[in-house]
């Protein structure tokens, strides 16, 4: 799998939803709530080279956990690593930023705070715009990533496919988030659900995230070829 995930539930979940994958010995995490900061510190992190931390946007499901980590990579190894925190956009950096020395009381020489649009990096292909909450108009994002070789596309949180759908070619890997619950900030999975199918029909493979009610959403997809977002610990 292009990506594993240390959770993935939506914002009331025990385990919210992340995702990750190691690229050249370094440890690529998308969103870092406090369940992924947890689920880090059990891993044998200090073997990779850099930790980079992906922000799709700053509810604290997704943002919340970052203060901690880029502090306990910083201290834990004894002052020798820094986290690599990426925003999606300027606007977004700035919030970061705001966040983490401002309000957590971070030091800025504790980690790297930088944009999608600078990092040069092969696995970054780019921030995709998208909408979700109205209160964080155009500072959510999902990611197009490039992943051993695979086209990923990774929605994050978002009430629309439409700018996500002219990145799906044949084989690539699709993370979008699903809900059982209809509201104005979360895709329907009773409404896109006839949209997965066509998509995985057409060579697309779709994985499920950000789940409200995992035992629902398998009932939905059961028989189709559509998967739940895979797990580290499964």
């Amino acid at each position: 799998m292009p990506l594993r995930f240390f959770g993935r539930g939506s914002a009331f979940a025990d385990n919210h939803n992340s995702a990750f994958f190691i690229s050249d010995g370094d440890l690529v995490i998308i969103d870092c709530p406090a369940s992924a900061f947890q689920a880090v510190k059990k891993m044998d992190w200090e073997k990779f080279g850099k930790i980079y931390i992906l922000v799709t946007h700053t509810h604290g499901d997704h943002a919340g956990g970052v203060g901690m980590m880029l502090q306990f990579v910083w201290f834990a190894s004894g002052m020798k690593k820094r986290a690599v925190i990426v925003a999606p956009s300027e606007e977004v950096r700035a919030d970061l930023e705001l966040l983490l020395n401002r309000i957590e009381g971070c030091e800025p020489e504790w980690y790297e705070l930088t944009t999608a649009e600078k990092l040069e990096k092969s696995w970054l292909t780019k921030a995709v715009p998208t909408v979700h909450a109205s209160t964080l108009a155009g500072k959510c994002f999902g990611y197009q990533l490039n992943v051993d070789g695979k086209n990923v596309v990774y929605t994050g949180d978002t009430a629309t496919l439409a700018p996500f759908l002219p990145l799906l070619l044949e084989d690539t890997v699709l993370y979008t988030e699903a809900a059982t619950f209809r509201s104005s900030v979360h895709l329907y999975l009773e409404d896109v659900l006839p949209t997965f199918e066509k998509l995985a029909a057409e060579g697309v493979r779709v994985y499920l995230m950000h789940l409200d009610r995992e035992d629902e959403v398998k009932k939905l997809i059961a028989g189709k070829d559509i998967q739940l977002a895979p797990l580290y610990s499964e």
